[in-house]
């Protein structure tokens, strides 16, 4: 199969919605519409514009752009895992390597509470 194709296929990019969707809840610290039943919160996902951050303030504009590339309304649209990959966002971030340190500092504060 032709992988441009691939990437804009619907199928696909129900997951990169679905990333999306879970990067609202890292930044939130809770998912999406949590205060509602499951069943309420898949149909308001399904049928109102997508989730935003609530205080989308505090974002920088690049993951604003990031997040707003994976919740577009139409799959075809929305951008697949390897327009994610060349994305600014990621193209910024740092190696994985620089959380050790940080994981490290809360397991020892963890430790004295």
């Amino acid at each position: 199969p032709d992988p441009e194709l691939a990437s804009k296929d619907p199928n696909n990019n129900v997951d990169m919605c679905s990333l999306g969707i879970m990067v609202v809840e890292m930044i939130d610290g809770e998912p999406p519409y949590f205060s509602e039943t499951p069943i309420a919160a898949m149909k308001r996902l399904r049928d109102e514009p997508p989730p935003t951050v609530r205080n989308i303030s505090k974002i920088s504009p690049v993951l604003r752009d990031f997040l707003d590339s994976m919740l577009r309304r139409d799959p075809l649209e929305r951008a697949s895992a390897g327009d994610l990959l060349q994305h600014l966002f990621m193209l910024q971030a740092a190696s994985p390597r620089c959380l050790v340190p940080l994981l490290e500092q809360h397991r020892k504060h963890m430790s004295r509470c």
